[in-house]
Formats: structure tokens, sequence, C-alpha cells
């Protein structure tokens, strides 16, 4: 009987152990869902042109404590590409309520000739209230931008007129401390993006 009794103790006592595991699991910190970048990517160190109305000044990427500041690669003609992921965007603010406000959005043109500073403005108006449009001066800058983020983009002007623009889609999470701390690929979730806006600017504070 006394076999018997403990050996009914054991099994209690394991099936208790593994439930105890199983609820700390269930409790375990939440993480991120983008590319995290190995090592530390700052890109505080270099500007880029903004252009808000007749103003054109130096653009800093390295957003105000506690906030995060969003960056992509793109252009206003893009039929596909930008318009989803720039959607995604503005439904992940959507979902995180008040620490939206501590979210910037700033896309970088990859076609500066059309996107000109009447008409990049006013498409990333339509995704956030809170924008930054930036235009480079030159290819040079523009160059040196995509260098930096490891971007890339080309630009075929057809003999119709046409014009055909390709870039890569990776969007960026930049600190409080110029530092890309999360890469999100094109297809990214507004669900998973608010995810990862809410454990970043929580941490931040």
């Amino acid at each position: 009987m006394k076999k018997q009794s403990y050996a009914r103790r054991g099994t209690f006592i394991c099936a208790l152990t593994a439930a105890l595991v199983l609820a700390s699991c269930g409790k375990s910190s939440p993480s991120l869902i983008g590319y995290v970048p190995p090592g530390e990517k700052d890109v505080s160190a270099i500007t880029a042109t903004e252009v808000a109305g007749e103003i054109t000044r130096p653009f800093s990427f390295v957003p105000p404590t506690s906030e995060v500041l969003i960056v992509y690669f793109g252009y206003t003609n893009c039929p596909d590409l930008c318009p989803t992921t720039l959607a995604a965007v503005r439904n992940a603010k959507r979902q995180i309520g008040d620490l939206a406000n501590n979210v910037k959005l700033a896309m970088i043109t990859v076609d500066p000739e059309r996107d000109t500073k009447e008409i990049l403005p006013i498409y990333l108006s339509s995704f956030s209230d809170q924008y930054h449009a930036l235009i480079p001066a030159s290819e040079e800058e523009l160059i040196a931008l995509k260098d930096l983020f490891q971007a890339s983009s080309s630009i075929i002007k057809n003999t119709d007129g046409t014009v055909e623009v390709g870039h890569s889609t990776t969007t960026y999470v930049i600190n409080d401390k110029g530092i890309v701390v999360v890469e999100w690929p094109y297809g990214l979730t507004a669900n998973d993006m608010a995810n990862d806006l809410t454990i970043l600017l929580r941490s931040a504070k």
C-alpha cells in the first residue's frame, strides 16, 4: 500500500511540476517578430534632405527620446509594394493606441525626379499624420543612404517614355540612439508590426 501511495504521490508531483513549467512558458516575454540585425546597425552619422513646403533641411535618423522612426525606400508611382507596406504601417499604428504618438514615418524616394516636394508629402499624408518626406538632393546622396541601410534601387527610362523603377522592400525601425533595431521584410502583417512597435516603445520608457 505504501509503495502505491508513493507512486501516486510521485505522479502528482511530476504533473504539478509540468503544469508549473507550462504556466511559466505561457508568461514569457513577447519577442520581436521582424529581423534583428546582428551587431549594431548605426545610421546616426548621416543626414538626408527633407522637404516641408518651401523648406529644405537636413534630416537626422535619430528620433527624439522614447520614440522610434520607421524608414522606407520607395516611390509614389509604385503600384503595389509601397502602398501595401505603408498601409500595414498605418494599420499597425492604429492598433497600438496612444503609443502611436511616438512613432514617426520617413520615406526616402528612390525616384526623386518625379517625387517632387509637392507630390511626396501629399502621398505620405495618406499613411501617417507624422511623416518626413525625404528627397535626395543628388544621386550621390541617394547612393550614400542606400549603402548605409543596405538598400537598393534602379531606374530604367524606356524609349517610349515609360519609367521602370525597382527597389528593395525592407522597412527599417530605428530607436532613439540611431540604431536599426528591427527590419521588416515585405509582407509582414500589421499585427506583427504592432507587436514589434509595442515592445520597442514600452522598453524605451
